[in-house]
């Protein structure tokens, strides 16, 4: 019999998945009566969930930092919207003075410090004020002022990216937990898997096929499916890897 492992190259989330997969095929069926079995399956029970939470809890950090990120963008654009609308409260032509004063007041009407709330706040703040500025009623207005059209548009994109990156950190749940490294937690579930519960079932299916090796054949596909994935990503790195010029030494 040919030994399936987890294999080593195996990310995170490819452990999480071969875990998930290996959860969800033993929950066919009731296998209390082998305590060992049972044993080796609330460990990994145990475990999973401290892995996919840990991986949650990297990517909410990733998520933080775009929306840090996008809040940059969205704040400088503002600013500049607000420096050209000034700048036209200067312009020579009577009309396009008026209309900066007009376009300012609404400024003034939607907070000139919108980019310093908080994030629900500011993006609340700034649809708010593009919409008014997009209107039927102040748009003719912009459209008289020199460069401010153009910093709308600006502001309307880096708001909406605002606005994503927002809404995606909000469907992570943030809790205050000890949690390890996902590399660490993933090593510990790997060398579970491969050191304890493969070994048994195939001393298991060895001894009793008719009851355990139809389980086990969908485990080891489970197991291979992502191996597959960590084998391909590994051969490319070392693929481009190989392809790096030599540095030349003088």
């Amino acid at each position: 019999m040919e030994k399936v492992r987890v294999h080593y190259s195996c990310d995170s989330a490819e452990v999480s998945n071969t875990t998930g997969a290996i959860r969800s095929k033993f929950a066919e069926e009731d296998w209390t009566a082998d305590l060992i079995l049972s044993k080796i399956l609330a460990d990994i029970a145990v475990e999973h969930p401290i892995l996919e939470q840990a991986i949650e809890a990297v990517r909410g950090n990733t998520l933080k930092a775009n929306v840090r990120a996008e809040d940059e963008k969205a704040g400088k654009d503002y600013i500049c919207l607000k420096n050209f609308i000034k700048a036209n409260l200067y312009a020579p032509e009577a009309e396009t003075e008026e209309a900066a004063k007009e376009i300012w007041k609404l400024i003034v009407n939607h907070n000139p410090k919108l980019d310093r709330q908080n994030y629900a706040r500011q993006i609340e703040l700034s649809n708010s004020l593009l919409a008014n500025l997009k209107s039927p009623t102040f748009k003719p207005l912009v459209d008289l002022l020199t460069g401010v059209p153009e910093r709308v548009e600006k502001f309307t994109t880096s708001t909406a990216s605002l606005q994503s990156a927002y809404k995606e950190l909000a469907t992570i749940k943030s809790e205050e937990l000890d949690l390890p490294a996902p590399s660490a937690q993933k090593d510990k579930l790997r060398t579970m898997i491969n050191e304890r519960l493969m070994p048994y079932l195939e001393g298991a299916v060895d001894a009793l096929p008719e009851k355990y090796e139809a389980t086990y054949k969908a485990i080891c596909e489970s197991i291979e499916i992502n191996n597959e994935k960590a084998r391909a990503r590994q051969t490319l790195k070392e693929s481009q890897k190989e392809k790096e010029p030599e540095e030349d030494i003088a």
